[in-house]
């Protein structure tokens, strides 16, 4: 009884330091003001940078749909969802500036549509003409955030 015990209280301090490590979804902590005072802090990107990122994630977003087509349907959404947090992330603030609804489109189909039809195992050709469109759109906001500088 006691080492059932013992092994509770040390899967529950486990389960915890997994959820601390995992972040919050409280935004006031200290760490979460630090960054978005960081953000605010460094300004602007510029049009040469906006233009890497969006390069950057057309080139994520055609090797997610690569991934998908040799069948590895959870790195490919593991790819998109990277091209998001890593890339569209740092455009996603300047680009609202320019084209609200086109920020909004490009950040839902990048963080959620493109990866629910992947996990939902559209056909390769869905999720192809899915990531066209949206490299389509890219071009777009690389176009309105090259023009605003």
């Amino acid at each position: 009884m006691r080492k059932t015990f013992l092994l509770l209280i040390v899967l529950l301090g486990l389960v915890g330091l997994m959820a601390t490590a995992c972040g919050s979804d409280d935004d006031s902590s200290p760490a979460a003001a630090t960054a978005t005072d960081e953000g605010e802090e460094e300004g602007k990107i510029t049009a040469e940078e906006a233009a890497a990122e969006i390069d950057e994630i057309k080139r994520m977003l055609d090797e997610g749909l690569a991934q998908y087509q040799d069948g590895d349907q959870e790195a490919a959404a593991t790819t998109v969802g990277d091209a998001y947090l890593e890339h569209f992330e740092k455009v996603e603030h300047p680009l609202e500036e320019q084209d609200h609804e086109l920020m909004e489109d490009l950040e839902h189909r990048i963080s959620t549509e493109i990866r629910d039809e992947m996990k939902e195992g559209a056909s390769a050709d869905e999720v192809a003409a899915l990531v066209e469109e949206t490299k389509a759109d890219l071009d777009t906001a690389k176009a309105k955030l090259q023009e605003a500088q």
